[in-house]
């Protein structure tokens, strides 16, 4: 395959992606993950037992990155978690496939400014993830072996030609820096310590705020809808311009060198780092919070066991709601308004891995940039710590349309087809074959990975609006930022409000 006669793919939709395959002749070893089947176990829950009850102060629903640290804050009071998978970590969820860690969602972190929340920097420095640096005046990474060397950090693959950075060079670029600068040091984590006099960039659109103040071309407008999408599940023209100007001001990306964090497991090291410090007995996979009914000054919840297929009676005091919001039109529906125009970005992360007879240049982000606007390019992990070199690892990134999570619920049945567009678009990038090489293949589904921060999104705390000041909500899908220090702060922030027994954090 010559790179110069790029055959673009015209997969522009998830439903394209199920179509047809490319060139694999084989079938591919296909582990899928996905966690429809237990929620579906809703329907069928009538038919269980009722096997104990529980009782706790505080019950926490979700264990992604929210939920965690919000176990966290209550690790020495009576509390229990319950996760509907069988992994903890939510978006940022990671496993072992022998000795190798892989990434099944968020994959890096970068060091934080001095004016980020203290909160959340107290507990990563209490977990020994980061320490403060006085020199720098920041907070930076204790782990220096998962630091991404600058040389290895990124190469861009657009349309069948590398280039450097995925916004293209040029005037344009250059008076989008020098806006960008202007709020440099104005745009913290988390947003809600973003002063008021920047608020009002959250009721309209990046792109059209953009638009109004530098020239913004076709071609540059497809970078940063690229880079968006990335971090935001959403082009220029669908975030606020309060999430636009925060993702390219939050940091000193122009004028200081910012490190940038990726183990090979991602996000999932957090998670790990939380897991190790609380009490394992209180923490539960694979449970399905089912019903939450307000009862005598607390709360009556039932919660189905996926594995066992049983149901659990639990009376608390007190909820802690770090689950997707759109499940509370069945989980709890008084407050399911409050969150009804949420918008979720559906993401596909597909792990391939490779023997080591691969010779090329690593670098650890592949933007991919072509017709396929879902595709989002890899992450290689041999440009990570070189821990698990006995192997290879690719983590394609697609992120779809929330139109199209109709089509998610097909992916599975044409797994083996989605896995070889997949490998097509690789080849393509290496221009060369790859299908012999492949020794296992994990797809994770996430239908509602991440809140798009729309125009009007931002700032909206639903736990202004709760009916009951005993049931708190935390998540990023809250009115926050999808980034995981936004998550870490809502679980702080939602143990915070039970404490003071307020309704606004």
């Amino acid at each position: 395959m010559n790179r110069r006669n790029f055959i673009q793919i015209s997969s522009v939709s998830l439903a394209a992606l199920l179509v047809e395959g490319c060139n694999i002749d084989h079938e591919l070893d296909i582990e899928y993950m996905n966690d429809m089947s237990i929620g579906h176990l809703a329907f069928e829950s009538h038919q269980f037992p009722m096997t104990k009850k529980l009782s706790s102060k505080y019950l926490i629903v979700g264990g992604g990155i929210a939920g965690m640290s919000a176990a966290y804050a209550l690790r020495n009071e009576d509390f229990l978690l319950f996760e509907l998978s069988d992994l903890l970590g939510g978006s940022s969820a990671g496993s072992n496939y022998g000795k190798i860690s892989l990434c099944h969602g968020a994959h890096y972190d970068l060091s934080y400014p001095a004016d980020y929340g203290q909160e959340v920097l107290n507990m990563l420095a209490e977990l020994g993830i980061v320490y403060h640096d006085a020199f720098s005046n920041s907070w930076k990474f204790s782990d220096k072996k998962y630091l991404i060397p600058k040389n290895k950090k990124s190469r861009i693959f657009d349309h069948g030609i590398f280039r450097n950075d995925v916004l293209p060079d040029g005037s344009e670029k250059l008076a989008f820096i020098e806006l960008m600068k202007k709020y440099s040091g104005s745009m913290p984590m988390p947003t809600r310590l973003i002063d008021a006099k920047f608020h009002g960039f959250n009721e309209v659109s990046f792109l059209n705020w953009l638009q109004r103040r530098i020239e913004v071309s076709v071609e540059f407008a497809t970078g940063l809808d690229y880079h968006l999408k990335d971090d935001y599940g959403a082009g220029a023209a669908e975030v606020s311009a309060l999430a636009g100007i925060h993702y390219f001001a939050c940091r000193p990306y122009y004028t200081k060198p910012v490190e940038l964090f990726s183990p090979p497991e991602g996000n999932y090291y957090f998670i790990k780092k939380i897991y190790a410090s609380l009490p394992k007995e209180r923490i539960h996979t694979s449970h399905l919070v089912k019903s939450i009914v307000e009862k005598n000054h607390g709360f009556e919840v039932e919660i189905i066991d996926a594995t066992k297929k049983e149901i659990t009676q639990l009376t608390c005091d007190k909820v802690i709601y770090a689950g997707h919001k759109h499940a509370l039109k069945y989980i709890y529906p008084p407050d399911y308004p409050i969150f009804e125009k949420t918008t979720y970005a559906p993401w596909v992360v597909v792990n391939v891995v490779f023997d080591k007879s691969m010779e090329n240049e690593a670098f650890w982000q592949n933007e991919i940039i072509s017709d396929d606007k879902a595709l989002l390019g890899f992450v290689d992990s041999e440009a990570q710590a070189t821990a698990q070199n006995e192997k290879r690892v690719f983590t394609v990134y697609f992120c779809f349309k929330p139109d199209e999570r109709k089509w998610m619920s097909k992916i599975e049945e044409r797994k083996q087809t989605f896995v070889d567009k997949t490998i097509c678009y690789l080849e393509q990038y290496f221009d060369q074959s790859l299908k012999n090489r492949i020794e296992k293949v994990f797809v994770k589904q996430m239908g509602h990975a991440m809140p798009i921060p729309a125009p009007g999104y931002l700032l909206k705390d639903g736990n202004s609006k709760r009916s009951n000041p005993n049931l708190v909500y935390a998540g990023v899908d809250n009115g926050r930022l999808p980034l995981l220090f936004e998550a870490l702060d809502s679980g702080i922030s939602a143990v915070s409000l039970l404490r003071d027994g307020s309704r606004e954090s």
